[in-house]
């Protein structure tokens, strides 16, 4: 590999386009104030073109067009989250149904308290749904302050809505893990609908996000009735498939981003959160990705305004003379 290869491959971290106006340039630059014989850029030059590839996108990922992307993602992982949460309610009340189906013994009292749990979501969801963000972030504080004592109540008193099987025996669950699990997705979603500069579905739309919620629903409905030890991963092929169809546009990529902390303790890939003295790193996590993104998303403009469309036009015009 010769040098000019070698300085090709360090202005590959520069944005596409900006290599499509200015690589041949920049290399030209680069290769008539090399030294003869040098086979290596040195490690200043390396430098400098690494610090202004990332910086040019630290701009971009920050600049007016970014801001509008993360204005409308922020809003639509604001609805996402009560959605998310209510399909998880949801899939554990068929559960508990089909348990109770098969056990004559089985208490409907456990399905009849998981499903009044998942109901709230619903509510949560509607609200954001028809845009009354600040509506639904009341309701969902309310709610997360509601289901933590609920959570944490000894078992003695029968109002935990969360059960744990040991040894074939259903027993209210308790303890600041529970409380962990179940209580801080909620805090999270009641945190996102807070700081979401709006809701609603955005820029995917309502049918196509009623469409990906029906099917998901469906999913963690129908998989504990087929009888295939394979069918209790079709919620998360649903999952999957909806992700990768997401992260196709701008929107969608920067929506997952901004859900990372809520499906990670969901999900189960933060499941030491069991562990008290984890909190504070998963509160350090959540509140790091939440708070960078409603920054970006409520110093963002609205494509839509007028106002801005104006102010576009104006710059544009001025810029011309």
């Amino acid at each position: 590999m010769n040098l000019e290869d070698r300085y090709r491959r360090i202005v590959a971290w520069y944005p596409k386009e900006h290599r499509a106006s200015h690589e041949e340039e920049m290399v030209a630059v680069l290769l008539s104030a090399a030294a003869p014989g040098r086979v290596r850029p040195s490690a200043r030059e390396t430098f400098d073109l690494l610090r202004g590839a990332f910086t040019i996108r630290f701009r971009r990922a920050v600049g007016p067009v970014s801001r509008r992307h993360w204005h409308a993602a922020f809003s639509l992982a604001a609805l996402l989250a009560p959605i998310c949460l209510l399909v998880l309610e949801v899939g554990r009340v068929s559960i508990y149904a089909e348990d109770a189906l098969r056990d004559a013994n089985m208490d409907p009292e456990v399905t009849l308290k998981t499903l009044a749990v998942s109901l709230p979501y619903g509510l949560i969801a509607f609200l954001a749904w028809r845009n009354s963000r600040k509506a639904a972030a009341a309701v969902a504080w309310g709610w997360t302050v509601l289901y933590a004592g609920l959570v944490a109540s000894p078992p003695t008193l029968g109002l935990s809505p969360i059960y744990v099987m040991w040894d074939g025996v259903l027993f209210a669950g308790w303890g600041f893990g529970n409380v962990l699990l179940f209580v801080l997705p909620a805090c999270l979603a009641a945190v996102m609908l807070t700081f979401a500069p709006s809701s609603g579905p955005g820029p995917l739309g309502t049918r196509r996000l009623a469409g990906w919620t029906a099917v998901l629903l469906a999913s963690v409905v129908a998989w504990p009735q087929i009888p295939l030890p394979e069918a209790g991963y079709l919620p998360l092929l649903v999952v999957a498939v909806a992700a990768v169809v997401a992260v196709r546009s701008p929107v969608g990529r920067r929506a997952v981003f901004i859900l990372l902390p809520l499906t990670g303790v969901t999900l189960g890939w933060l499941r030491w959160v069991d562990d008290p003295t984890n909190l504070p790193v998963v509160a350090a996590l959540s509140v790091a990705v939440l708070a960078a993104t409603a920054w970006l998303a409520r110093t963002g403009t609205i494509a839509s305004s007028p106002a801005n469309v104006s102010r576009a036009a104006r710059g544009v015009r001025d810029g011309r003379r």
